[in-house]
């Protein structure tokens, strides 16, 4: 098995086929709801890193979900502030899905879900 490629991608990175992408709201200070969310990520060796916030102040039902996927020396780390209510002003780009890696034979490390921190 040839060994996993992370490559650029627009806003991002792809890896396996899947997007790992950065996203911020262009309210250049406006204030909103969408001025509080965002998405990143970012590359260390052979790591990627995506932190997402999909809350603002007049969200509530807050919770905290993510997870970390390895496949050979490739390894992925998500981690995501989200809500249960509808957030139609995320301005980020939400990672793939745990299930979209395990199709692809990456290995689970760890997920959690919890609520959010007060």
């Amino acid at each position: 098995m040839a060994g996993v490629q992370i490559e650029r991608a627009p806003g991002g990175f792809q890896v396996d086929g899947l997007i790992l992408q950065r996203g911020k709201c262009g309210c250049g200070g406006m204030g909103g709801d969408c001025c509080f969310t965002y998405s990143k990520v970012k590359k260390e060796g052979n790591r990627l890193v995506y932190e997402g916030k999909a809350t603002a102040p007049s969200t509530s039902n807050n919770f905290d979900w993510g997870y970390v996927v390895r496949k050979g020396e490739v390894e992925v780390q998500v981690d995501v502030q989200d809500s249960h209510d509808p957030i139609p002003y995320f301005a980020g780009h939400y990672p793939p899905k745990l299930a979209e890696w395990v199709a692809r034979g990456w290995e689970v490390v760890s997920q959690y879900e919890r609520p959010a921190e007060a």
